[in-house]
């Protein structure tokens, strides 16, 4: 796990997709908003109460905005920070995810 806190106001933070890792967010204090993109639709979450959390399984665009000042966003993982795993050009998640769609439905 890691928390992300002290974000200055207007910084985004994530903007990334994750090849294996799922992540799950929580914001334990404050507030913050979550984008998730599954490369067809893209939706918002407002983070705002500790029993509210995100699922952000793999191959899901994420970045997450408008942190309170005093928000503090828990970030549980299932592996550990792996650079290799990140994805961070839009355009190559959606290829990636384009694919995965492509063999799970050739299954």
């Amino acid at each position: 796990f890691f928390v992300v806190s002290n974000v200055p106001p207007g910084e985004p933070r994530g903007i990334h997709a994750h090849r294996k890792c799922h992540e799950y967010l929580v914001c334990v204090s404050g507030s913050v908003k979550a984008m998730f993109d599954d490369g067809t639709s893209r939706e918002v979450v407002n983070l705002d109460q500790p029993n509210l959390g995100l699922h952000m399984p793999p191959l899901t665009w994420g970045a997450q905005y408008d942190f309170s000042s005093d928000a503090v966003l828990l970030v549980l993982a299932s592996d550990r920070y792996d650079e290799c795993d990140y994805i961070h050009d839009y355009d190559e998640f959606l290829r990636l995810e384009s694919v995965q769609k492509r063999e799970v439905n050739n299954d």
